[in-house]
């Protein structure tokens, strides 16, 4: 009969053998010995597994204004072809675009004039889900920053005053 651990001991722990065999590069020979090189192991970086889908451009979380600015050119760009545009609106409805974000590029303004004004439907559509988005997105950021603001005040202050008389 089989027990627990011998279950354990061939379960696989790691999705692929990439993780499970870091990725080896040789190793820079020393002063001393002038024979072979050993090979010194590496753990592999998400970008070497073979499964593992990432962008290299953005995340979720992490968007520069660069970013935001760039897909905004696209959109006001006339000769834009509609895949490039799609895909514009598409990258940035991947984005967590802060209010502070929005305010500096003013992409916001960009993409509610898409919506009420762009002569195809889809376009229009994508584009209000967008600015819906953001707008859930910056009103959830208020709630957070009032939260944050509220546990970061001592005992004795109330509203933001502090209790000494001033």
């Amino acid at each position: 009969p089989r027990t627990h651990a011998d279950c354990r001991a061939t379960h696989l722990h790691f999705p692929t053998d990439a993780m499970r065999n870091p990725v080896s590069a040789p190793s820079a020979p020393s002063a001393s010995s002038q024979g072979p090189t050993t090979k010194v192991k590496r753990q592999a970086t998400l970008h070497q597994l073979p499964k593992v889908v990432s962008s290299r451009t953005f995340s979720y979380y992490n968007v520069s204004l660069e970013d935001v600015v760039k897909f905004k050119t696209t959109l006001e760009n006339r000769e834009t072809t509609r895949d490039s545009f799609m895909g514009a609106l598409r990258q940035l409805a991947a984005m967590l675009v802060t209010k502070q974000l929005l305010e500096e590029s003013m992409v916001g303004k960009v993409v509610k004039r898409i919506a009420s004004k762009h002569s195809d439907a889809e376009v229009r559509k994508m584009a209000a889900s967008i600015v819906e988005k953001w707008r859930e997105e910056v009103i959830q950021q208020h709630h957070r920053d009032k939260r944050q603001a509220r546990r970061g005040r001592g005992p004795g202050t109330r509203h933001g005053v502090g209790s000494g008389g001033g």
